[in-house]
């Protein structure tokens, strides 16, 4: 996974482009946004005038108590009392997040709540950030400004800066590729593989239909943005990549973009110089299709079984486990070991774009295996890295070759799983 490049990011940021997150007094920044924040201030309130107050979360070493009262949110430090009205609704909808820290690098800390900005009909949540700056108001009494990020302010960040496409590799279907680059740049493909040569890239799998072969990407939609903040006090977001396939009703969710904020000394938030990457869902990652072999290489497993077999078996279920040593360029195992139809096999053949089965003699390959895509070669990364698969039954022996999705380098697949067909 490549980061954003450097040079974009500098681009942007000599351009004095502000992301995303922006304070109260700046009301041109949220045209079209939510207007009822705008409102939002801070201001020293009475106890008397914020009562039936409900405790929502606190951080009791630092003496902050956070609670819900009748005219609104209302901020205990010490003995001062710090009333916020307009802040979501939804705030005790969950226990809002607490974080102490020093946030723009002034070397004091601030305080960054993280609370629910809106709940969804399938139960789950929506956030939004403040982030409170503390000052001394004209009274001498403790005050803050707020910098505040939106459930929405995310999709500013992207729509408005950075180009997005996807598309499906032009020799392999199995690969998706999500690029995005600065708007001013654009992004560049390569005319025989469609990979990107220009900006950032990242990859996941496509879908398979019922007979095991790769969808055509139909569309593609960016779903929520989830705040987070680490335990180092990271802030950063998470934003669903959903994909919609041509003849048919599924819907992937492929990965997330995400990238990190950091408060500049403006106290804006700004991205994080080479944060922003796409993140393929685990069970959709993919090797890298730009990081490919530069020579050629096998290896050679025999199998010692070399006892003959019944007339016209067939091979119907594979699941073998294998390793070597990259210096070892031909070896030979016993097969008998394994429960499945392995030992039925003669010899396998690895190489940088696919992996060989040779059958024993009178043995053949299960052809529905192969037709409903009951395949794969499973590295030790837990990556499948097959792509097709065929059977050659001109020869004397039938021969399973399964093609992968690139030309991979040994050093990536030290360790393998051929999987083939079902118990």
């Amino acid at each position: 996974m490549k980061y954003v490049l450097r040079v974009f990011v500098v681009l942007v940021l000599a351009a004095g482009i502000v992301y995303g997150v922006f304070r109260y007094t700046n009301p041109e920044a949220f045209v079209n946004n939510n207007a009822e924040v705008l409102t939002t201030v801070s201001k020293p309130a009475a106890t008397e005038k914020n009562s039936n107050r409900v405790l929502l979360a606190s951080i009791e070493k630092e003496d902050l108590y956070l609670y819900k009262g009748s005219k609104g949110v209302l901020l205990k430090h010490g003995k001062n009392e710090v009333t916020f009205t307009n802040w979501s609704k939804f705030i005790d909808a969950e226990e809002p997040e607490m974080h102490w820290a020093d946030f723009n690098g002034d070397g004091s800390k601030e305080l960054l709540i993280k609370a629910v900005s809106e709940k969804k009909e399938n139960g789950d949540f929506l956030y939004e950030l403040y982030l409170l700056l503390p000052k001394t108001d004209s009274d001498g009494k403790e005050a803050y400004d707020v910098v505040y990020a939106s459930r929405n302010t995310w999709s500013s960040i992207l729509d408005n800066n950075i180009k997005e496409e996807m598309r499906q590799l032009k020799n392999c279907k199995k690969i998706i590729q999500f690029s995005m680059n600065s708007k001013s740049k654009g992004i560049s493909y390569n005319k025989q593989t469609g990979i990107a040569t220009s900006g950032y890239s990242g990859y996941a799998r496509a879908l398979q239909n019922d007979k095991g072969e790769y969808m055509t990407v139909d569309n593609w939609a960016k779903g929520d943005g989830i705040y987070s903040v680490s335990k180092d006090n990271i802030i950063s977001i998470n934003i669903d990549i959903n994909v919609g396939y041509k003849n048919s009703d599924k819907t992937q969710n492929a990965g997330t973009i995400y990238f990190e904020l950091f408060l500049n000394e403006d106290n804006n938030f700004q991205v994080t110089e080479k944060s922003m990457v796409f993140k393929p869902a685990e069970e959709y990652r993919v090797s890298d299709p730009n990081d490919t072999a530069k020579e050629s290489w096998k290896y050679i497993e025999n199998n010692s079984n070399t006892s003959a077999t019944e007339e016209n078996e067939q091979i119907q279920w594979i699941k073998y486990s294998t390793e070597y040593s990259p210096d070892v360029f031909t070896q030979t195992k016993d097969f008998t070991s394994d429960l499945s139809d392995i030992n039925k096999v003669e010899k396998i053949k690895l190489t940088e774009k696919y992996i060989e089965l040779t059958a024993k003699q009178g043995v053949s390959f299960d052809s529905g295996a192969k037709s409903k895509g009951e395949f794969s070669v499973v590295t030790g990364d837990k990556l499948d890295i097959a792509y097709t698969a065929e059977i050659d039954t001109s020869g004397k022996k039938e021969v399973l070759r399964i093609t992968f999705d690139k030309a991979y380098p040994q050093s990536e697949i030290k360790k393998f799983t051929i999987n083939y067909g079902t118990k």
